[in-house]
């Protein structure tokens, strides 16, 4: 019988958006919207079971990962990892930080696994940057398992298609808030993206969108 480990790959709730070469100095946080999505976002996910979460530093995905973890049914603690920052956030920068998040958030660690990011500028790097990581969580989990990470939009541009080896390229995904992409790697050597960019659980929000063609 086929055994798969999956990742679900979510971004964060709207944010009042911060300008490129603002984004060391603006932690941004979540918008009433955002709230509003990430609870939503919860209710999706009410009752399921994760292996781990992770989930960027910077409080708006910190803030994500809270509300679907509430909901969760073995309310798994909430790994920082630096390394699925937002692009373009430079060496060493992490936002808020550790000491300000543990204010708030009582069951939030920091993964210290992986060596720390190096610049990230370049697609090059970001690319490379995901490659790391996915390598880090096929390492770590089996098949059997399943994970879920909170990042943000620009990084998934690299981490969805790294994940199945789609080779570099300057891939411009519509990924949009609170939105959820699952991979799925198979015990028989295949890799899927199963889906991408899935915000049905936003419709309470949003009754009149309607899918174009």
């Amino acid at each position: 019988m086929e055994e798969k480990f999956e990742i679900f790959y979510i971004r964060h709730g709207e944010t009042n958006n911060a300008l490129f070469e603002e984004r060391d100095t603006c932690d941004v946080n979540l918008t009433e919207t955002g709230v509003k999505q990430a609870e939503l976002l919860g209710e999706r996910f009410k009752g399921c079971e994760f292996d781990a979460v992770f989930t960027s530093p910077l409080v708006r995905c910190v803030r994500t990962a809270a509300a679907v973890c509430n909901k969760l049914k073995n309310h798994p603690q909430m790994e920082i990892l630096p390394q699925i920052i937002e692009n373009g956030s430079s060496y060493g920068y992490f936002g808020t930080g550790i000491e300000y998040l543990t204010r708030y958030y009582d069951n939030l660690v920091e993964n210290n696994d992986m060596p720390l990011m190096y610049d990230n500028l370049e697609d090059k790097d970001n690319d490379e940057r995901a490659r790391k990581v996915i390598e880090y969580f096929r390492n770590r989990f089996t098949y059997g398992q399943k994970i879920i990470v909170f990042a943000h939009g620009s990084f998934g541009n690299h981490f969805l298609p790294q994940a199945v080896e789609m080779g570099e390229g300057n891939y411009i995904l519509s990924i949009n808030n609170t939105s959820v992409s699952k991979i799925k790697y198979t015990s028989d050597g295949k890799q899927r993206l199963s889906f991408v960019n899935d915000f049905s659980h936003l419709r309470p929000l949003m009754p009149d969108y309607e899918f174009t063609v």
